[in-house]
């Protein structure tokens, strides 16, 4: 789905005193072109209606929330190719909510009030000039709340009832607002019409405010600390058998174990080391090891060995399917993921926790940045049109969208959309602003239109530019790293390790001592996961997920910051981190 704005000028003639030009802003949807008009206060559906020259049934279908009546800065989108053209030309002017109808040659009382369905009493009494007669230039106000022949809603002047219009992006469905805005989905179809064609992209839906009602608070779970022994199993994917043929395949030029399995054992080392040190501070738990492979063939007998029923606390597995088997056979055994997964993982499943945060998460937390630090600058959006990064685009874009809404003093009420190629960024330099900060979006992972632009804007970089990437441009070898130094680059991650921090150096300095190796992210992950589900788990037992919040520790790697997906739902780590290109290296931006 492609928006894009165009203008469209309305002039509309009140006679030599009275005549008035504005432009209306037309957004183009799904291929149709739509004028948007902002409701204002004493403004009705009937009164937009004969203003527009578009019929009521017209504007309604393609806003469903107006068939519950208008709200104020409601905004409407009118379908063009409704116009009646022939009563375009003679359309009233909205004046304060009424219409002012200009009076044409051979017109009578009796036709103007015909004509907008008004009693010709209350026209005079409204207009008591006309009384004198009616005659041709005249402007006559009609009170729109007159009209008693059409339905309540139709006439009822726009209210302030504290709900906001949200407009569609692709992929969204009734139950992700209503995750999103904390509302039953029923309520939203219900100030929407109901809803029965579902979501359009592109177009604006009411959002009703959250009803504040008395309720009885729930005291939270209480504190149950383990006095005896916790049993505790890590699931990890050794993948043993599978690392041992690869080694006797390629035993001549084997360089490395296989990748599951340097993983697991980079993740169990880093894991014993937290395990030491929760041990010197009176931590007490039985801990078994075992082997889930890397496919299902392996990990469903290892799911049903005893040690792994008997375990208030799994650390893995790795693979969501095996994750999600183990969830359903132990409902009450809080379930770590701690690889990569999306979301999903957590549906269905309230005793998992996925530990590293995902992409959606790592938008939020630049949106709320780039709003934070620069609303008043010159913020612009920049992609090329590559149906692959579709969804990455449109997700940008909310996250900004939402979170400027959040800023009284932005430049904008949105995010600016520059269209680019892949080679040709021209438009967006042509789009510089020498007096203000210049803050580049350009939420791609395509090599080749990064490198481009990078290479574009380290040109003219005599303008104060900020550029924010995303997370795939740390693998991008064709970036030159002097030039993301002066365009003051931001990429958002999931992780961070400080290796300049005493503690970090501490670990490494041990990891190194206890295995002759060097400590990999698994390594750094596999403490801080063991640090803080286990040193969580002797102090508040089976009630760790809900008291997260409260279980503070000082990582290495991985921020927690976990919170419940929905009430069916696990919970994920929100924390994401922003990376700043320095002269001095990679560094943690500052908040």
């Amino acid at each position: 789905m492609i928006v894009r704005i165009l203008l469209l000028s309305f002039a509309l003639s009140l006679g030599a005193c009275h005549s008035l030009s504005h432009a209306q802003e037309v957004r183009e949807v799904n291929g149709e072109k739509y004028i948007t008009h902002k409701v204002q206060k004493g403004q009705t559906l009937f009164a937009i209606s004969k203003h527009y020259a578009i019929p009521i049934e017209a504007i309604l279908a393609a806003n469903p929330a107006a068939r519950q009546g208008l709200s104020l800065d409601q905004v409407l989108l009118l379908p063009v190719k409704a116009q009646v053209k022939k009563e375009l030309k003679t359309a009233p002017a909205l004046m304060d909510g009424e219409l002012a109808h200009k009076v044409a040659k051979k017109e009578t009382l009796f036709g103007i009030a015909r004509k907008y369905g008004v009693d010709q009493e209350v026209l005079l009494k409204r207009n008591p000039s006309m009384s004198a007669g009616v005659k041709e230039g005249m402007i006559v106000v009609v009170p729109v709340q007159g009209i008693t022949s059409l339905p309540t809603q139709q006439v009822t002047p726009a209210v302030e009832d504290n709900s906001r219009m949200h407009v569609v992006q692709p992929g969204e469905t009734v139950y992700s607002l209503s995750k999103l805005y904390a509302l039953d989905p029923e309520a939203i179809q219900t100030a929407n019409g109901g809803l029965a064609n579902g979501l359009v992209a592109g177009t604006y839906i009411r959002i009703p405010a959250a009803k504040v009602v008395e309720t009885v608070v729930a005291p939270m779970e209480p504190v149950r600390p383990f006095t005896g022994t916790l049993q505790v199993a890590y699931l990890l994917p050794f993948s043993l058998v599978d690392n041992d043929s690869l080694q006797a395949r390629n035993s001549a030029e084997y360089k490395g174990m296989y990748g599951a399995t340097d993983a697991a054992v980079q993740f169990w080392a880093g894991s014993r080391m937290a395990l030491d040190s929760l041990e010197r501070m009176g931590f007490r738990a039985n801990v078994t090891v075992l082997d889930v492979g890397d496919d299902a063939r392996t990990w469903t007998p290892v799911l049903k060995d005893p040690a792994v029923a008997e375990a208030q606390l799994c650390i893995g597995p790795f693979h969501r399917a095996a994750i999600e088997a183990l969830s359903r056979n132990q409902p009450n055994t809080h379930i770590v993921c701690p690889a990569p997964q999306s979301n999903k993982v957590l549906l269905g499943h309230p005793n998992v926790s996925k530990v590293l945060g995902g992409r959606p998460d790592q938008l939020q937390q630049m949106a709320r940045h780039i709003a934070a630090r620069y609303a008043r600058e010159n913020v612009m959006m920049c992609s090329p049109d590559i149906p692959t990064e579709k969804e990455l685009r449109e997700q940008m874009r909310s996250q900004l969208d939402r979170a400027l809404e959040g800023q009284p003093s932005r430049a904008r009420d949105s995010v600016m959309v520059v269209r680019t190629a892949k080679r040709d960024v021209s438009e967006l330099i042509n789009k510089l602003s020498a007096t203000q900060v210049n803050v580049i979006i350009a939420p791609s992972e395509d090599l080749e239109f990064v490198t481009s632009l990078v290479t574009r804007l380290a040109d003219v970089a005599g303008k104060r530019i900020v550029l924010f990437g995303s997370n795939s441009w740390l693998e991008m070898n064709t970036l030159d790293l002097m030039d993301l130094v002066t365009l003051d680059t931001h990429i958002p991650a999931s992780t961070w390790i400080d290796r300049n921090d005493a503690r970090v150096k501490n670990f490494i300095t041990a990891y190194r001592e206890r295995f002759q190796n060097e400590p990999g992210e698994y390594a750094f992950l596999g403490y801080d996961v063991s640090m803080f589900y286990l040193s969580g788990l002797q102090r508040f037992g089976m009630s760790l997920p809900a008291h997260f919040e409260e279980n503070l520790i000082a990582p290495l790697h991985t921020d927690f910051r976990l919170q419940r997906s929905g009430d069916e739902n696990g919970f994920r780590n929100e924390s994401s981190v922003l990376l700043h290109f320095t002269k001095d290296g990679l560094q943690k931006a500052a908040k």
